[in-house]
């Protein structure tokens, strides 16, 4: 969850709450992409998710560690591994996986069977999205006050360079080719990135595009979609830049997932509380192909496209008080909601 988006969400959420709009109920009525399970567990703030398919765990990032939620049980361990201020998890080959934690400037790598921290790497300030390059190996980290891309060495610890962005990056995602798309929240742009050469080769402008966290990437059309907090996501041919599109959706989405399986975009938005989901017209338009609703303050998620089933942290985000504060959350509201995709239209 990029900073500025996070505050921008605060204020707008606190002015909304407060004129009485978007009452923080998880809706029951049936209909496609069902809730099919919801797994409760404690109020700690959240951020990014990820499936571990093979060894059925869902790994949850939170304000203080890792949850991890044994999917065949729905046994769920806190605090699995100690974080601060969790944000991304990232599969690693071995049996490995690696967390930013923006409050203590580092990376952890971890085994995932245990939990035994087996590295902790120092990162500039306010480390948050992360993804691992398949073609190099390398893991690229995201920075939300150091407003860089970290290219680190999952199994030296090594960082091995650093690109110096002109504003915040949101969430990236690689084509599995060398190339690395982030988007740029305050600047309403996608950086492209050459992972060989570690060069900002290209900036591909989002117009009208507000706060724009979000960014998934349909490899197969060569297609991003990038969600922002104004109400609407925007297409992006990936090869050039070509804006193919708008789509209306919710509000303050902070990560999309892509489904390969039945070719849409899983679209999580805070308020009211819904999953919007998107497909790519015949043009490379995107349309929505539903509105679902969910419950108040998705805004990530982690998918099992071979499993059919979407995992989406929620709960009642309290807004503080005091300035400089961070959102808590009400005692008792978070739990993980378990979607079905198979059921859609």
């Amino acid at each position: 969850m990029n900073i500025r988006w996070f505050l921008a969400v605060a204020v707008r959420l606190a002015c909304g709450l407060a004129c009485g709009v978007a009452a923080p109920v998880m809706a029951k009525s049936p209909g496609p992409y069902p809730i099919i399970r919801t797994i409760p567990d404690g109020d700690a703030f959240w951020d990014y998710a990820m499936v571990d398919a093979s060894a059925k765990r869902l790994y949850v990032a939170r304000e203080d560690g890792l949850t991890v939620v044994d999917l065949a049980t729905g046994k769920v361990t806190p605090r699995f591994v100690d974080g601060k201020q969790v944000h991304a998890v990232v599969a690693l080959s071995r049996g490995r996986a690696l967390v930013t934690n923006g409050a203590s400037d580092t990376a952890t790598i971890f085994d995932r069977a245990s939990g035994k921290i087996l590295r902790t790497i120092a990162t500039s300030k306010k480390p948050d999205g992360a993804v691992l390059d398949p073609s190099s190996g390398l893991v690229l980290i995201m920075t939300g006050v150091g407003d860089e891309a970290m290219f680190v060495n999952p199994d030296s610890g090594a960082v091995v360079g650093r690109i110096k962005l002109e504003g915040e990056p949101g969430s990236p995602v690689v084509d599995g080719q060398g190339r690395l798309y982030v988007n740029v929240t305050d600047h309403s742009e996608v950086n492209v990135i050459d992972i060989a050469s570690r060069k900002l080769i290209r900036k591909y402008p989002l117009p009208k595009c507000d706060d724009a966290s979000a960014l998934a990437l349909d490899k197969a059309d060569g297609v991003l979609l990038a969600g922002c907090a104004n109400t609407k996501a925007v297409a992006v041919r990936a090869a050039t830049g070509k804006v193919l599109g708008e789509v209306a959706i919710a509000k303050y989405p902070d990560a999309i997932m892509y489904d390969a399986v039945r070719k849409v975009f899983y679209v999580p938005c805070v308020v009211p509380g819904t999953l919007d989901v998107v497909r790519l017209g015949k043009s490379g338009a995107p349309e929505l192909a539903a509105s679902a609703p969910a419950a108040f303050g998705v805004h990530t998620g982690a998918l099992d496209a071979a499993g059919g089933r979407l995992y989406l942290p929620a709960g009642d985000i309290r807004i503080p008080t005091v300035k400089g504060s961070r959102p808590t959350l009400a005692p008792g509201s978070f739990k993980i909601l378990v979607i079905d995709v198979n059921q859609h239209p």
